[in-house]
This record gives structure tokens, C-alpha cells and sequence, in this order.
């Protein structure tokens, strides 16, 4: 809406604020601000299926929310759909919604009706059909009397909607039911009201036709609803109409004659005024009130209904009556001022004066009840007063705060604030009326008028509202308010409640907050301020608001000097009027003190520092250069830092002197020093002002050139101390520092004193005054801080004669009694004499680089300090002298000449005794009674250690010799392992004090020895000790320079407050790793001593970092530790009988151990060799350490490998070689993997067993033994064969875990055969069979290392080698891969050797190659069984036999009878003669190789072959029941093959019972069948039988002699008569009955029976002849 231009009436314009139309229809209708405006590509139809339910028992229960979701998914999902389309689609969803209306309940319609609204909103292109039919149904539903109020309300509002569309369309359906006479329907003319705000620029045409049936129609209107509604409607009409009026050329059509359309609301208005404003209700009423602002604004624009128009104000004025009615009765009254201030209306004093009473009675209105947005109407219309009627205003709000009470002054205040913020121009004019009406409440002591009165006063300061005659009593106001309320609080007028205290608290706040704000360059502002505000500088009541006026102050002076710079005026004058100003000593007193708050960061000493600078020309003008050249130097450390108190005071007080040399003026130096004695009072003894201001009086004094000035002054300060405030210090700082010009004049005037003192008269007259004196403690203060403050140059001459000798008088004096000297307990006495020889001791410090001075008292006071020392209680800590003591003899300690190491010694242990075995902190702090006490013993125990600390660094850097400075170290040694983990704290403390900040350490210093020592302490319980040790250690490094890595350390050390374990060593580790640069070589062995001494008495959290700490610098300078590589181990292996206790300990030797050998495995390696054997559990453990290293394993074994090969070379196994043997044991047993080093090592360790077999290991000496040996350790003999073959078992279990080998069919036996001297070819075989043929690798590899075996010259090597390829020749794919022909020959060179050992493991290869590679047998079948055949003549050896046996019988089972046909006969012969050899072994294999024989005889040797049978058939007779059930199984094979050769086939039948009978047939029935068969089939080999029978007779077998007995019993049974005779029965009998002799009792019966039987047979054969 744009203003008329250029017209009074734009401005004015401005103020009118009529409110925006009502929302007639409550739906929810989106006003046009926040509508979202929706593409027309987007879908905003109803589909019918997803808003009505499918289920007809839930019809009508659409939900708006879910037709909002709906539409808002189709429009996603359609955002790609053309326009045309959308419209479409969107019109006929429409179509159909609306066919729908008439099916739907009130819910339903409701929510139909309030979706459309929405889509109308959305969418500027709809369908002209789908308009005029919502058109119809809105229509419809909106008068319908059967619909709902809801319903016809939403109607209403889509009806209204769709006029953005086709407005004429709306009007027209609206007008057709708006009839002239008629009384319409109440939502027809709300329709219409709402059109006419929502549609201006439409609606005026039909304005005067509408205006002209609406006054037909009221008349008629009597129900409240209609008359409702034509007040609502009269309302938004006007407020059309008032809007056409002001706005007619921005209209699109020519002018309408705007008096007709006032004319119908006059009518309108008036026919309401005079009919319905009698007995109306409350909701009437209210309609009318809202009406009656845009009616009355709309009639004052012309000027013949203006006085008709103001009559009714009154009635407007008199609706004042609750709360909500006030709202709108404010909200009309200001829409009608606003338009008779834009009109220019007069408006009648008296309704004048009712307008300001009504409007001021709603801003001042403190009700609970009240309205807030009333209050805020109200505040609008006194705006739109103050631009019409703006004196009338301001005389009205005077007299009202004049006679008004709390709550009128509080709220007329409130809004002059408001109307200044707003920056009302008329309101300037009347600057002098609002000052004035401020001055009325200035004695006016109500909180809530004061912080109104200083808001006031706030807007005014900022806006310029201040004149330079009036304005300053307004800014005494708020210092004087902020003075006031400081006084209440500390002495309060009421009683002391606290809601009066934070009231009071709030006007200061308040008041800080204008100061804070206030801009003091504001128009006007300067000529009040300046230089008035100078008088609120010195007053002590103003302090707290220093910050904010020496701000202002700045400003002030620094514009000031622009201007000087731009000659724009002269300088701001120094005249106050009747103000009276502070002098220049005044402010230069007041803003040193204030300047000291510097150091704490306080804005208000840096704010008094830079006013200095701009004030120098008001206090002297001598100081302008000095100053502009002293103070930005001062300033500029200050920007966002603070000094330390003590040396920031020394600036200041360099200032002050270099100000008071510069100005040279006695009697200004004088006047000064006046105003600090008045300033003395007005500050806190404790307070750092007051501290400040006796040490500026005491250097003022010294610049003072007045010496009796500067006399008269001392004296009366050492008779008038107490004035001071505390008299002790305050003399102090005024002497020391006056002595720093004065030093002869100050102690003139202490021994004046001092002596004045001493008389009689002086004591009485302060008896009889009650005058508080100085104390002879007081005179020790002064006497050191006198010398610490004098010139250096002119102390020395006379610091013992005329300061030490006079304090050791005043406190030797102190201590007598009856003449008699005492230690007195008096605190403040020994506190005196400490602080005083400390100040004495530095004074000389400073001055000893000067001269060469030698300070004879030194020992004397040394004594003291000690006695002091010694006499404090050891379990407690409520006195600061043991403190103060150990200062003092820090100090006294760096004075010449030096004492002897002994005596410092001695001084040092006194001192760490006095506070290490002091009492847990907690257990001190629980002797204190109050917070206060606990807060002191823990301030005390913190400060005394830093002073121990600093002491034992003076002692320790005192001496050159590193000796005597470990000697200093060594004493807090029994602490580092206390138990108590305060003391270790302690001690670690003081350590870290010694070292940190030190680097005047000697040149031949060792840090390795301190390290161990510190370095454990990183991992302590405590999170204290370990942040101690680490500075410890960081402190070691400190000595080195080298800053760098200190502050690694230290960003380090903050992670030691962790509890994390982990954590912790993780800090520790990498700490390690920063020093381990830094350790010498010749170091590291003192550091390792050190760290196992302490692994060896600490508890188990040091040990662990102790460990860490170990490994980590071996791992990092492990590699140049060559030379020290043996002490090193030495001193290891030293401690690991004890270390072994703990198994924590145990594992860092072993990883020590590890680390040291990553670096230097061969030197480790042969170290541990040289250890004895059996090695013991620690060595063992060692070794498995080194192979559970990962990164060394490998190397390990192969070191070890190679020294085992290299100890092997001649053939024989020397201790040595054993030694690694046994290591490799060790090694291999933790699970290294062997793969690549598995066949050599299979092979030497198998080559080692060989040499070793039958061998002693030597007997240890007993040095040797007792190193062996350990607590609960026996000693055992040492067999090397079985460490050889221990290691080789446990190589082989690796193995088969590998997939190299498998498990023996022998089990754990084999390492037992393996290791016996007898059965070791055995083992061997066995051992081969356990390998893998299908690791191919590895088997060629075995084979290539065990083929030199064959021919070493080592007997039993060969054994060895042969052994273990005999059993390989038996592996098929081991003929295919490896070089087995070779060894085949070579092997049959060892058949003929003439060790049985080997030729039968030679034998056994041979047999076994036709299982390996049948070929070969059939191609070397002449070698094979040349060498075979030979075996068997071997008579001294059976097992050479045996093996010649089962090779043949290997052999043959590969060879036709042509191949053997030569051998035949002798493979036969020989082997008959093992049927009834007394091995098993070689019967069992002779008759199996008999049965293949039986297979391979041919025509050639059948006929020799049947011939051996018959030889051989009591031989398999006989042992069908040997005592070995093999071969009885072996006989009938055998007999079985050769029955055919004796053509007699009745014997399978008989042998078929050994089949098929479950049990063993019984021998003598077996024997009587088999007799008879051959009786009646072959008597000649019955005969053959009887006669082979007797060569068993005296067999050693039991079984084979009662066999033979009864054989021969079933033979004589059997043999027919003319055989009998034929029989040598002399023979018979005399073996019979040698049998029946037998020890064996089944012999005998044997034997018994088969004589009855030779005897009946006789007797037959004697009958019948």
C-alpha cells in the first residue's frame, strides 16, 4: 500500500494501525502469507477411493488429516503429469467429490469441505464447471438450516475461496439471496463482510446496492446472530470503504463518490447506535464496540459528520468494564484517534482529558488480570496522542506522577520510555517537561520506581534527551541510586528480608547496566558529563561502577582528543560550576590503588591505567610526555593476560617513582603522600588496595626529597601503626620500600626507635593510652624486608652488623627466660625469624654476583632453622613453620661458603624427615576442626613440599661431584619402596622438584641409575605418583637441554591420571621410547640394576611399568648394546631366582631376554649354551621365550640348527651339541613352525641320537651343580641319548601337527627303542614309517640329508641311515620322486658288512623294495637274491635270518619259478633248517616262505621238492600246536600247499577242521586220523614220520616233546604189524621211557600213553605169532 506523495497526510498515514478483518468462518483457512504455492503439475484432486471407506458401516468418517496425506502423495507422485492433464484429473476428482456431498454425515461433509478449501488455495487454474458447481454446493450448504453450524461456516469459507477464482460468479450467487426486504441468512452476510476486506478492489462497485439492501434489512433483525453479523458486516465495510477512501488511485476504475458510501454507514452506524446499544447482551456489545472504531474513523473524514461522530467517543469510552471487552474497546479508540490525527479532528478538552485518564488507567494497571495486548493498544494510542497532542500529554503525565502513586509513576515512567525509544520527533520539544516530571520521584525510595526512573533515565541518556543545565541531576541520580541501594545492602533501612536484598540487588544491576550502556558522545551528552563525572572517581562508594565511568571518562577524553587533532574546537574546559572536582593527588592516589586490579583480570585497573594517560595533563603537566610514553607500554602485555600481583605492583610503582622524579616538586610529593595517609582508612585491611596503597606511601616517601619530612613521617608511622590496619605489614611495606632511598634514615630511625622503646617512660605512656605497639616480632619483619628492599651495593657492608646481628638479638631475646635461652613455641615469633633471615638470605643472593661475600652467620642460622625443623610434630601439620624453615634454609644453603657434603647430608635428611613420614594428606586435613583449617593444612602441605623440593635441588646442583649428588638421591631411596603409598608420592614429589627447572647438573652426571629409579613409579597405583615420576623423569631430560622432548613428556604425562591400565603403559611405553635416545650405552646397565632391584620391592603396578619401561628401551637401543650385551645378561640371569617369584617379573625377564636377542641372537644364543646341563626351569623358560617371539623364532631355530650341524662334524656329541639339542627342545615345544627346516633338522637331530647312543653325560663340578640347581630342584643324570631323542619326539609331535608326519604304530614306544642302544635300528624303522609320503618336499629332503648316512663313518650313523631307508624302499612314491636306485645298491653293499645290526637292516631293505618298486626286484633279481640267500647262513644272528626270510619271501612272491630256479634248491634246503629254530619269528617266516616255495616249484624241482616235504612233514605236524598260534596258522598253510605234492587229498578233510572248528582240535585225536589216513594211503610216509619222530624227543619245547610222544603214540596205534617189527624198539622204549622221566607232567602222560600203546602192540604181535 502506497502513501499519498508528498502530502502531511502520507506521514500521518503512517500511524494508522487498523487491525486486519476478522476471520468470519472458523475453518482452517490458510491465510495468504503462509500459502504454499503449489505447481499446477501437481495432482491436487479427492480420489473417492482413497477418502471415503469401503465400508458402508463407516461412512462418513473421512478424516482431513488422511485427505491431506492423499493429496499430498498424488501430488508427488504426479509431479511429472502436464498441466492440462493435472487440471483435468484434478477437476474431475472434484466432480465427483462433490457428487458425494449429499452421501456423506456432518464428519464427512466437514472434511470434504475443509480439503476443497485447501485445493482452492493451491491451484490459480481450475476447471470454470468444477467452479460453478463448488459454487452451487457451497451456496446450498451455507444456508442450508438442516446442515450443521460447522458445515456452513466451512461452506462459507470455500465460498470465499473461490472468489480468488470467479469473483462475480460468488457475488452474484451471494447477491441473488440478498434481497431487498428480506431478512437473508446470517452466513450471507457474513459471506459478504468477508468478501468485502478479502476482495476490496471487486467488492466497492457493489458497495452502495449492498449498503442500501443492508438497510432494508436490519430493521428486521432480531435474533442476536443476525445482529451479530450486520455489526461485523458494518465493521468490514467500513474498513473497505476507509481503505478505498485513502487508497482511491491505486483502484482500477474511475472515482466513486465516496460521500454516498458514508452516507449508508452513517445510517447504518447511527440506526445501531440508537436501537441496539439498549439492553443489549455482552456478546452484542461487543460486536458493536468492534464496529464502532472503523465506523467512527470512517465518518471523520468528512467534516459534516465529524462533531456527530465525536459525540459517540463518549459511549466508546464508557465500555471500559472487563477484561476482554477493554481489549477491543482500546483496539477502536485507537483506530479512531489514528484517524482524527490523520483528518486533523479536534478533539474536545474534556473528551480529551477522559481519553488520556481511560489509556493511562490501562497502562498503569497492576491487576493480576490484566492483558498484556491491552496494555500494548494502550501504549499506541498515547503515541498517536503524543504526535497530536503533545504538550497536553506531558502536562497530564507531570501532574500525574506528581500526585500519583507507586504503581501511576511506574507506569507513566514505562511509557515516556517507550514514546522516547520510538524517537517521537515533537517529544524533543518538551525535553525540559520530561526532566522535570523525573525529578519529582528522585526522593521517591519504592524499588519499582527507582528501576523505572533509571530506565527512563537510560532511554533518555541514549537518545540525547538531556540538556546540559538539567541533564547532570539525572546522571547524579544513578551514581547516587547505585550508592544508596550498596548502603542498604550492607546496613539495610528495613529488616532484613530477602526479597528487600534482591530488590536492592536489582536497582544495582540496573544501575550498572545504564552506566554500561550509556554513550556519553550522544548529542548534548559531553557538556553534561564532563568534567562532572570526575567527582564520582575518588568517593569509595562509587567503586563498584569504576569500570563502567572510567569507560565513559575514556570516551569522553578520547573524542575530546580528536578534536583536539582536527582543530575542530578547543579542549574540553576543567570547570565544573558548583561542582566540586578532586585534586590531582586525589585522582593520581585513587587510580594507582584501582590500576592494581590489573593482575586480577578486573576491568576496572586497566580502565584506571588508561585513564591515567588521558587524565596526565589534569594531574601534572609534566607527566604528558612521560606518560604517553610509559603507559602503552604498560598496557600492552595487559590485552587479555594479567601480570602476577607482585609484579604488576612493581610497574606501577616504577610509574609512580619515574612520575615523582619527573614532576620534582617537595610539597607535591608531600601532598601526595597526605592523600594516601587519608586514603588508608577507606579500604579492607586484607584487601589488595590497601597492600598497594602502604607500598606506594613507602616509595612516595623515598622519592621525597624532604628528609626531615621523610623522618617525621617514619617515626609517626612506627608510633602510630595501628592506624595502618595491620600494623606489622603495613610498617613493613612503608619502611622496606622507603628504604630503597632512604636505607641509612630508616634504620637511624629503627634504632631510635628500638632504643626509645627500651625506656621506661615509653612503656608506661603506651600503658597508659592503650596504645598498640611493635612487637620485637614486628622490628624482625622490618629489619628483612628492609634489607631486601635496600641498594644492593650498600647492604653488604653492614647486613651482619647492623641487620642480622639485630634480629638474632631480637629473637634470641624472645627466647629467654630468667636469662635462660628456650626454644619458644611462639608461632608468630619463628614465622617472624624465618620470613626475615629468608628476605636476608636473598638480599645477599642478589648481591653475591657484586662481591665476593662469605656469610659467617650462615651455620648459626642453619642451627636455628634445623632446631625448628626438628621440633615440629610428625603427626601434624597445623603450623607453616616447617615451611617457612625449609625456605630459609634453601636460601641460607646457596649463600658462601659451602659446607661439606656431610653436613649437607645431614641437613637434607633432617628435612626430608620432617615431611615424608608425615601422616597421609587425608588423615592431616581430619585435624583440621573447620573448612577453613582443612583448606590451610592442605594449602600447607603443598607449599612445604615445593620448598623441600626446591631445597634437596639447592643441595644436590650445589656440588659438582655426580657421586655426591646420587649420595642426595639415595637418601629418599627406602621411601621409593615404602609400602605407604603417601610416602612414595612424597618422595617422587620432592625428586621431581630437585630435577625439573635444573641444568646445572655436573658434567659426568648419570641419568641411567635415577631413571631406574623414577621410571617404575610411572605405573604406581596413585594417579599422583605417577604424574610425580613422570616429571621426575621429564626433569632428567631437563638436564640434558632439550626442550623438545620435554614437552613431548609432558603432553604425555596427562594421560597418567587415566585408570586405565592400558592406558597407562601405553603413556609409559612411549615415554620410553623418547628417552631411550638419550640413555649413554655406559648407562643402560645402571638403569637396568636399577629397574630389577626395584621389580624385586615393588608392588605388582611399578613392576609392570618397570617391565615396559625395560623392553622399551632395549627395543630401541638394544642394537648397539654390543659391549654391554654380557653384563647385561649377567645381570639379568643375577636376579631371576627371585624375580621368579612372581610370575609377572618372571615375564619381563623372558621378554628382556627377547629383545636383546632380536638385536643380538647369536650372543644370546651362546650364552644360554654355556649354561649347565640339565638346564634348569629358568633357562627353559628362556628358551621358550625367545621361540614365542615371532619376529626371532625363525633365526632362532636356524642359529640353533647350525650349531647343532657344526657340533656333529667329527662324529662324536660333545656337551655343547647336547646343550642345543636340549634348546631346540625348547624351542620347538612352544609350537614353531618347522616346515622348511623339518628334514634337516630331522636328520641332525636323528644323527645326534646316533652318536649319542650309550653314552654318559660327564658328571657336573659342584660350582656347576649348586648354579644347576634351584630351591625344590633335583638334580638327575643327564642321559644324552635321551635329551636327543626328547627333542627329536617333540620335533615329530610339531610335525604331526603339521601335517608332516603321523603317529607312530608304535606309540610312545618308539622313542624308547628309539633310544636304546639294542633297539635302535628298530626305533629308526619305526620312526620312518611314521613320515608322510605325500609331503614329497619334505621326504626328498629327509632323504637327501640321510643319504650321506649310508656311508659315514660312523658305525652307527650307517645303521641309522640304512634303517631309515629300509623302510622307505617299501614307498611306491618314493621309487617316482626320489633316488632310491642309488640306495639300493648301496644298501646291498651293507648286506655284506660285518656288523649283523646292519646287514640285517640292509636284508630288510632289500625285502622291502619289492613292496617300493616290484620292477626293480624283477631287473636286480640276481643281486637281490645272491644278498638274500647269504643272509641265511648268518648262524651267530637269528635276527639276520629272519630278515632274510621275510625278504625272500617278499622276493619270490614277485619271481616265477623260472627267475629262481637256480636258487631253488638251496632257498629250500635253508630254510627247512629254520622250522624248529627257537625264534618265532624266523619259524614263523621259514613257513611262510615254504608255502610260496610249494607255489613256485616246478616240473624241474617237483620231485625234490615232494622229497623235502616228506623230510619237513614232522616239522608241520608238530607245529600245528606250537606255543605261538602264528605259527600253527603258518603250518597248515604251509602243510595245506604241500599236500598236493604227496597225492594224498584225504588230508585237506583233516585239515579243515582247523577251519571250521571253533576250538583248536584236539592234538592226539588230529594225530590218530592222520596216522590212519597215511597207514592206509602212505605207509612209507608214516615210516618217514616214525623215523623223524625221535629227533623230537629231546626238544627244549614241552609242547614239541609231548607231541612227539603222542604222534609216536598214534603211529604204533596205526602202523601195521610187518612195520612194527620192523620198529628199533630198544630205541622206542629207552626214549619212552626217558620221557615218562620228563619234568613236564603232560609229557609224561604223553610219554605213559604211548608205551601202554608200545606195549600192546608188542603183546599183539607176541600173541598172534
Amino acid at each position: 500500500m502506497q502513501p499519498f506523495c508528498g502530502s502531511a497526510a502520507a506521514q500521518k498515514q503512517d500511524v494508522l494501525a487498523l487491525p486486519s478483518s476478522n476471520t468470519l468462518f472458523t475453518s482452517n483457512h490458510i491465510p495468504d502469507g503462509s500459502q504454499t504455492l503449489v505447481s499446477t503439475e501437481w495432482r491436487q484432486g479427492l480420489l473417492l477411493e482413497n477418502i471415503l471407506p469401503l465400508d458402508s458401516s463407516k461412512k462418513g468418517t473421512v478424516k482431513q488429516p488422511e485427505i491431506a496425506a492423499c493429496i499430498m502423495e498424488e501430488t508427488g507422485a504426479n509431479s511429472s503429469v502436464s498441466p492440462f492433464g493435472c487440471i483435468a484429473e484434478i477437476s474431475r476428482d472434484i466432480h465427483i467429490t462433490l457428487g458425494m456431498l449429499d452421501k456423506e454425515d456432518n464428519e464427512g461433509k466437514e472434511n470434504i469441505y475443509s480439503s476443497l478449501a485447501t485445493i482452492i488455495q493451491n491451484n490459480d487454474n481450475l476447471n470454470t464447471s468444477a467452479i460453478q458447481r463448488m459454487i452451487f454446493h457451497a451456496s446450498k450448504d451455507m444456508r442450508s438450516n438442516d446442515a450443521s453450524r460447522e458445515i456452513r461456516m466451512l461452506a462459507g469459507e470455500v465460498l470465499v475461496c473461490l472468489a480468488d477464482h470467479e469473483f462475480n460468479s460468488v457475488m452474484d450467487e451471494i447477491q441473488r439471496h440478498f434481497k431487498i426486504l428480506e431478512l437473508p441468512d446470517e452466513f450471507t452476510v457474513l459471506a459478504l463482510a468477508e468478501l468485502a476486506t478479502s476482495h476490496v478492489s471487486e467488492s466497492i462497485p457493489f458497495m452502495t446496492m449492498t449498503l442500501l439492501t443492508m438497510q432494508t434489512m436490519v430493521r428486521f433483525a432480531e435474533e442476536e446472530k443476525m445482529k451479530k453479523a450486520f455489526c461485523m458486516a458494518l465493521e468490514n465495510f467500513s474498513k473497505a470503504i476507509f481503505k478505498y477512501i485513502n487508497h482511491w488511485e491505486e483502484f482500477p476504475y474511475p472515482k466513486m463518490n465516496a460521500s454516498r458510501l458514508s452516507d449508508k454507514i452513517y445510517m447504518l452506524f447511527r440506526f445501531i447506535m440508537d436501537k441496539w446499544t439498549t439492553n443489549m447482551t455482552h456478546e452484542i456489545n461487543q460486536a458493536i464496540i468492534k464496529a464502532h472504531g472503523p465506523a467512527v474513523a470512517l465518518l471523520f473524514h468528512r467534516e459534516d459528520l465529524q462533531e456527530f461522530a465525536m459525540h459517540h467517543v463518549s459511549w466508546l469510552l464508557n465500555q471500559y468494564k472487563d477484561i476482554e471487552t477493554n481489549f477491543y474497546v482500546t483496539q477502536s479508540l485507537k483506530q479512531l484517534l489514528a484517524a482524527a490525527y490523520l483528518y486533523e479532528v479536534y478533539i474536545p478538552k474534556n473528551t480529551k482529558r477522559a481519553i488520556f485518564t481511560v489509556l493511562h488507567q490501562q497502562i498503569c494497571d497492576t491487576s493480576e488480570s490484566k492483558v498484556k495486548e491491552n496494555e500494548n493498544e494502550a501504549v499506541q494510542c498515547f503515541l498517536i496522542l503524543v504526535r497530536s497532542n503533545t504538550a497536553d500529554l506531558l502536562e497530564f503525565f507531570e501532574e500525574q506522577v506528581r500526585i500519583g502513586s507507586e504503581d501511576i509513576r511506574v507506569g507513566t515512567f514505562s511509557f515516556l520510555r517507550s514514546a522516547i525509544s520510538a524517537d517521537e520527533p515533537k517529544l524533543r520539544d518538551y525535553v525540559t517537561i520530561i526532566e522535570r516530571t523525573v525529578k519529582l520521584v528522585m526522593d521517591d525510595c519504592s524499588i519499582k520506581v527507582r528501576l523505572s526512573t533509571l530506565s527512563l533515565i537510560q532511554s533518555m541518556c541514549d537518545k540525547g534527551y538531556l540538556e546540559a543545565s538539567e541533564g547532570w541531576q539525572l546522571i547524579e541520580y544513578i551514581f547516587f541510586q547505585f550508592a544508596f541501594s550498596g548502603r542498604n545492602l550492607v546496613d539495610p533501612i528495613k529488616p532484613t528480608i530477602q526479597e528487600n536484598l534482591m530488590a536492592e540487588n536489582s536497582v544495582l544491576e540496573m544501575t550498572i547496566k545504564v552506566l554500561q550502556g550509556l554513550d556519553p558522545l550522544v548529542n548534548g551528552m559531553p557538556q553534561v558529563l564532563w568534567p562532572k563525572l570526575l567527582t564520582f572517581v575518588v568517593p569509595m562508594e562509587y567503586t563498584g561502577v569504576l569500570p563502567y565511568l572510567f569507560n565513559i571518562l575514556r570516551i569522553l577524553l578520547m573524542a575530546e582528543e580528536k578534536k583536539q587533532h582536527a582543530d575542530e574546537s578547543r579542549a574540553l574546559v576543567v570547570s565544573a560550576g558548583p561542582v566540586k572536582l578532586p585534586s590531582a593527588q586525589q585522582l593520581l592516589a585513587r587510580l594507582l590503588v584501582i590500576a592494581v586490579l590489573a593482575s586480577e583480570g578486573l576491568p576496572c585497573g586497566t580502565a584506571a591505567v588508561g585513564l591515567l594517560k588521558n587524565l596526565s595533563s589534569i594531574i601534572h603537566p609534566n607527566l604528558i610526555e612521560l606518560w604517553k610514553e610509559l603507559i602503552p607500554q604498560l598496557l600492552l602485555p595487559l590485552e587479555g593476560n594479567c601480570y602476577k600481583v607482585t609484579l604488576w605492583e612493581e610497574m606501577l610503582l616504577e610509574i609512580l617513582r619515574e612520575s615523582l622524579w619527573k614532576i620534582n616538586d617537595k610539597n607535591w610529593s608531600i601532598q601526595l603522600t597526605h592523600e594516601f595517609m587519608q586514603q588508608m582508612g577507606a579500604y579492607y585491611n586484607t584487601s589488595l588496595e590497601k597492600k598497594f596503597l602502604w607500598k606506594a606511601l613507602g616509595t612516595t616517601l623515598s622519592c621525597c626529597q624532604d628528609v626531615n619530612f621523610v623522618t617525621a613521617q617514619l617515626k609517626y608511622t612506627l608510633l602510630n601503626a595501628s592506624q595502618l590496619g595491620d600494623q606489622r605489614e603495613g610498617t613493613v611495606s612503608i619502611l622496606g620500600y622507603c628504604a630503597k632511598n632512604h636505607m641509612d634514615i630508616v634504620l637511624k630511625v629503627l634504632k631510635e626507635f628500638q632504643a626509645d622503646r627500651k625506656s621506661f617512660a615509653s612503656r608506661c605512656k603506651s600503658i597508659l593510652y592503650g596504645k598498640k605497639i611493635l612487637t620485637k616480632i614486628d622490628l624482625m619483619a622490618i629489619y628483612g624486608f628492609v634489607a631486601l628492599q635496600s641498594p644492593k651495593r650498600q647492604l653488604l657492608p653492614i647486613v651482619e652488623k647492623d641487620i642480622v646481628t639485630e634480629v638474632l638479638n631480637l629473637y634470641t631475646s624472645s627466647c629467654q627466660i630468667l636469662g635462660m635461652t628456650v626454644l619458644n613455641k611462639n608461632m608468630d615469633l619463628q614465622m617472624s625469624f624465618t620470613k626475615s633471615i629468608t628476605e636476608i638470605c636473598i638480599a645477599i643472593r642478589d648481591t653475591e654476583e657484586l662481591l665476593n661475600f662469605n656469610f659467617t652467620s650462615k651455620e648459626v642460622l642453619l642451627g636455628h632453622m634445623l632446631d625448628l625443623i626438628r621440633e615440629e610434630p610428625l603427626d601434624s601439620l597445623a603450623s607453616p613453620v616447617r615451611w617457612k624453615a625449609l625456605i630459609a634454609i634453601q636460601c641460607l644453603s646457596k649463600l658462601k661458603p659451602q659446607l661439606p657434603i656431610n653436613d649437607n647430608l645431614n641437613i637434607l635428611e633432617e628435612s626430608l624427615r620432617s615431611l615424608v613420614l608425615l601422616p597421609h594428606l587425608t588423615q592431616l586435613i581430619e585435624d583440621g576442626q573447620t573448612a577453613e583449617d582443612k583448606a590451610h593444612i592442605q594449602f600447607l602441605y603443598g607449599r612445604s613440599m615445593d620448598a623441600l623440593g626446591k631445597l634437596m635441588r639447592t643441595l644436590v646442583w650445589s656440588s659438582q661431584d655426580p657421586e655426591e649428588c646420587h649420595e642426595m638421591f639415595n637418601l629418599l631411596r627406602i621411601w621409593f619402596v615404602s609400602s605407604k603409598e603417601w610416602e612414595r608420592e612424597r618422595a617422587l614429589q620432592i625428586c621431581s622438584k630437585a630435577l625439573t627447572s635444573s641444568n646445572e647438573s655436573p658434567e659426568r652426571f648419570k641419568m641411567g641409575p635415577l631413571l631406574g629409579l623414577f621410571a617404575p613409579h610411572c605405573g604406581d597405583t596413585l594417579p599422583t605418583i605417577r604424574l610425580w615420576a613422570a616429571d621426575a623423569v621429564i626433569g632428567l631430560l631437563y638436564l640434558k637441554d632439550l626442550p623438545q622432548e620435554t614437552e613431548k613428556l609432558r603432553h604425555l604425562q596427562e594421560g597418567l591420571q587415566s585408570t586405565d591400565n592400558h592406558i597407562q603403559l601405553w603413556i609409559v611405553s612411549n615415554m620410553a621410547k623418547i628417552v631411550s635416545k638419550y640413555i649413554p650405552n655406559g648407562e643402560i646397565l645402571a638403569f637396568l640394576e636399577e629397574s630389577l632391584d626395584g621389580m624385586e620391592n615393588l608392588n605388582s603396578e611399578c613392576s609392570k611399568a618397570c617391565s615396559v619401561w625395560v623392553i622399551t628401551i632395549l627395543k630401541e637401543v638394544g642394537a648397539t648394546l654390543e659391549k654391554e650385551l654380557l653384563d647385561i645378561l649377567s645381570s639379568i640371569y643375577r636376579h631371576m631366582p627371585i624375580l621368579r617369584l612372581k610370575e609377572q617379573n618372571f615375564n619381563f625377564v623372558l621378554q628382556a631376554i627377547t629383545q636383546i636377542a632380536n638385536f643380538h641372537l647369536e650372543a644370546v644364543v651362546c650364552n644360554l649354551l654355556n649354561k649347565p646341563l640339565p638346564f634348569d626351569r629358568d633357562i627353559k623358560a628362556l628358551w621358550k621365550a625367545l621361540a614365542e617371539d615371532s619376529s626371532s623364532n625363525t633365526q632362532l631355530l636356524r642359529a640353533l640348527m647350525d650349531k647343532l650341524e657344526s657340533g656333529l662334524e667329527n662324529d662324536i656329541a660333545e656337551p655343547e651339541t647336547i646343550a642345543v639339542a636340549c634348546a631346540i627342545y625348547e624351542v620347538v615345544s612352544t609350537g614353531i613352525h618347522i616346515k622348511e627346516s623339518y628334514a634337516e633338522l630331522f636328520y641332525l637331530l636323528l644323527k645326534l641320537i646316533s652318536y649319542t647312543l650309550g653314552q654318559k653325560m660327564p658328571t657336573p663340578t659342584s660350582n656347576d651343580r649348586r648354579r644347576a640347581l634351584q630351591q625344590g630342584q633335583r638334580h638327575q643324570e643327564g642321559d644324552p641319548c635321551r635329551f636327543s631323542t626328547n627333542t627329536l619326539r617333540c620335533v615329530q609331535n610339531q610335525a604331526i601337527k603339521e601335517g608332516l608326519a603321523k603317529e607312530s604304530d608304535e606309540g610312545d614306544n618308539l622313542w624308547n627303542l628309539l633310544s636304546s642302544p639294542h633297539s635302535h635300528h628298530i626305533g629308526v624303522c619305526v620312526l620312518a614309517r611314521s613320515l608322510v609320503t605325500w609331503q614329497q618336499d619334505v621326504m626328498i629332503g629327509i632323504m637327501q640329508y640321510m643319504f650321506s648316512s649310508l656311508s659315514s663313518t660312523s658305525e652307527n650313523l650307517r645303521i641309522t641311515g640304512t634303517a631309515f631307508f629300509s623302510e622307505l624302499m617299501k614307498e611306491p612314491l618314493l621309487w617316482k620322486q626320489g633316488n632310491l636306485r642309488e640306495v639300493l645298491f648301496v644298501i646291498d653293499q651293507s648286506a655284506w658288512d660285518t656288523n649283523t645290526t646292519l646287514r640285517q637292516m640292509a636284508i630288510r631293505g632289500l625285502g622291502n623294495v619289492a613292496i617300493g618298486s616290484p620292477q626293480k626286484v624283477k631287473k636286480n633279481k640276481q643281486m637281490l637274491l645272491e644278498t638274500v640267500i647269504r643272509g641265511l647262513y648268518h648262524l651267530t644272528r637269528t635276527e639276520v635270518i629272519c630278515e632274510s626270510l621275510k625278504a625272500l619271501k617278499k622276493i619270490l612272491e614277485l619271481l616265477t619259478d623260472r627267475d629262481v630256479s637256480f636258487y631253488f634248491k638251496e632257498i629250500v634246503l635253508q630254510t627247512r633248517t629254520f622250522f624248529e629254530d627257537e625264534q618265532d619269528d624266523v619259524r614263523l617266516t621259514a613257513f611262510f616262505l615254504f608255502e610260496d616255495l610249494a607255489s613256485l616249484t616246478g616240473k624241474r624241482w617237483k620231485m625234490f621238492f615232494t622229497e623235502e616235504i616228506k623230510k619237513s612233514m614232522i616239522s608241520f605236524v608238530l607245529h600245528l600246536w606250537d606255543s605261538n598260534p602264528k605259527i600253527g596258522t603258518a603250518c597248515r598253510d604251509a602243510l595245506a600247499a604241500c599236500i598236493p605234492f604227496l597225492g594224498i587229498q584225504d588230508l585237506h578233510a583233516l585239515l579243515d577242521r582247523f577251519v571250521d572248528c571253533q576250538e583248536m582240535p584236539k592234538d592226539k585225536e588230529f594225530f590218530g586220523d592222520l596216522c590212519m589216513k597215511l597207514a592206509k594211503k602212505n605207509q612209507d610216509l608214516l615210516w618217514i614220520l616214525h623215523t623223524h619222530t625221535f629227533a623230537y624227543f629231546n626238544s627244549s619245547w614241552e609242547g614239541i616233546r609231548s607231541g612227539a610222544a603222542k604222534l609216536t603214540d598214534a603211529i604204533i596205534q596205526n602202523v601195521t604189524p610187518q612195520f612194527l617189527e620192523m620198529l628199533d624198539r630198544e630205541q622206542l622204549d629207552s626214549c619212552l621211557q626217558a620221557l615218562r622221566e620228563d619234568p613236564c607232567v603232560s609229557v609224561q602222560i604223553a610219554a605213559e600213553a604211548a608205551m601202554q600203546t608200545f606195549l600192546r602192540r608188542c603183546r599183539e604181535i607176541g600173541n598172534r605169532s
